[in-house]
């Protein structure tokens, strides 16, 4: 499975790209209350970023990250780091109705493992599966800054600019329901330029918290969630 195999090779031209307008674009989420910035793909993924006011340039923050897709995508992934290998993963795939996300990190250029460094708390508002779509919110906690001593430390300034990727495949994942299931290539990729700014929400604990809904759904284990998704018509049409 290879996610950014050309990524190195064009890595000069984004890093040129860098000061120019960014890819996403400000969105309000009214069923969330969410302010986003959003990057969709050419395939009609929808890609959503939210973090907290004042956020530390080191160190790491909480971010609210939402997927959309077309009821035919088995599974969307995002790389935090915008390649592969080496940063933090955020997959998503729908299992009837329920939508599970998982958290993995890959070493290579295979199925990349869980990932016990980024955890999430779905929010059982703003998660659904309709006739068209299926829709995951998830707050990730450990997505925006990652590494050691051996490989590097990396922050994801909130007020800047970040290189994130995506992948996607048509075939969902060998066993749905289980969130460390493996998964076949994808077929596609790409990457994009988010501005984290544009993100931005004074209100972010409190969006959280109104937004979990109190159930059962709302935390994580160390590698996934699955939230029981009621059909709904707030997914993307």
């Amino acid at each position: 499975m290879r996610w950014l195999s050309t990524y190195v090779g064009v890595a000069a031209l984004l890093g040129a790209a860098y000061a120019q307008d960014p890819d996403s674009h400000v969105v309000v989420d009214t069923e969330t209350g969410f302010t986003f910035g959003e990057y969709i793909s050419d395939q009609g993924i929808t890609y959503r970023l939210a973090i907290p006011d004042q956020a530390p340039t080191t160190g790491g923050y909480d971010a609210v990250v939402q997927i959309a897709a077309p009821i035919a995508i088995g599974w969307a992934g995002m790389a935090w780091g915008g390649s592969m290998t080496y940063n933090p993963l955020t997959l998503a795939w729908r299992s009837g109705t329920d939508v599970i996300v998982s958290s993995r990190f890959a070493f290579g250029y295979y199925v990349p493992p869980p990932y016990t460094g980024a955890t999430y708390t779905v929010l059982k508002t703003g998660t659904h599966v309709n006739t068209t779509h299926w829709q995951i919110t998830a707050k990730c906690t450990g997505c925006t800054h990652w590494g050691d001593d051996d490989t590097g430390v990396t922050d994801l300034d909130p007020t800047q600019q970040n290189p994130l990727a995506y992948a996607y495949s048509t075939v969902a994942p060998e066993t749905p329901a289980s969130n460390t299931s493996s998964f076949g290539i994808h077929d596609s990729i790409g990457h994009w330029y988010h501005d984290f700014a544009q993100g931005v929400n004074p209100g972010f604990a409190a969006l959280v918290t109104k937004n979990e809904g109190g159930g059962a759904i709302g935390t994580a284990t160390a590698t996934s969630a699955t939230a029981s998704a009621t059909p709904s018509d707030g997914c993307p049409a």
